[in-house]
């Protein structure tokens, strides 16, 4: 993982949320660049909780309100039905019980509020051919990042909502052409646009999609 990771804003995470008068909880807030960006959207109120020190340090600067420690352990501070939306970008892949943590979680989520949560999508076409070719290893981020503890793919992750109590809203799939994105340059860049807003969609949707972001609702009981 690197620190890219932790100043992130998330514009996929953004896209799929109202901002505007609604209170946020970004469970691993990292150094709260999204959060930050949704307050500059409107948002009016946004805490977080956050495993690292450093990052929770400079989330503090940001957010309304940051708790340190661990999201499966530390105890929140908050109300129940506190907030609008609870966010889990890119943080169940890491943890040892997903279930558990989204569970923990949903008593602070208002009636009507939603969840979104964000993971890698193991059948991302490259890692698959990894896989057959006998290539696979270990990176510092991507879909096979060395501190990712469960995979997730699209008919899992609905699996994991929906035994968690959620209800499936809608399912955004974020396209690449390479895993890995830092080095193909400009050109690369357009290409992989190009075929994420053509071929990607229409005849590849879940191959090449690197990762998935839900929104979820409490299943009615």
């Amino acid at each position: 993982m690197t620190w890219d990771y932790y100043g992130d804003p998330r514009p996929d995470i953004q896209a799929v949320v109202s901002p505007p008068g609604h209170r946020f909880l970004d469970v691993g807030c990292a150094a709260g660049t999204l959060g930050a960006a949704l307050k500059a959207a409107g948002a009016s109120y946004v805490a977080g909780i956050e495993r690292h020190a450093d990052a929770a340090r400079q989330a503090r600067r940001k957010l309304d309100d940051v708790v340190e420690g661990d999201i499966l352990t530390v105890t929140p501070p908050f109300s129940p039905g506190q907030f609008d939306y609870i966010v889990f970008a890119d943080v169940l892949e890491h943890l040892p019980d997903p279930e558990g943590a989204l569970r923990r979680y949903l008593p602070f989520l208002s009636p009507g509020g939603r969840v979104v949560v964000s993971v890698p999508n193991m059948r991302f076409y490259t890692v698959l051919l990894r896989l057959l070719f006998d290539r696979w290893s270990y990176t510092e981020h991507g879909v096979r990042d060395r501190t990712h503890l469960r995979i997730f793919t699209r008919r899992s992750l609905g699996a994991l909502l929906t035994s968690s109590g959620l209800r499936l809203e809608s399912l955004s799939r974020n396209y690449r052409l390479f895993e890995d994105q830092s080095r193909i340059g400009r050109w690369g860049a357009l290409a992989a646009r190009v075929a994420g807003a053509t071929v990607a969609p229409v005849l590849f949707p879940d191959l090449m999609a690197f990762q998935y972001v839900a929104v979820a609702r409490s299943s009615p009981v």
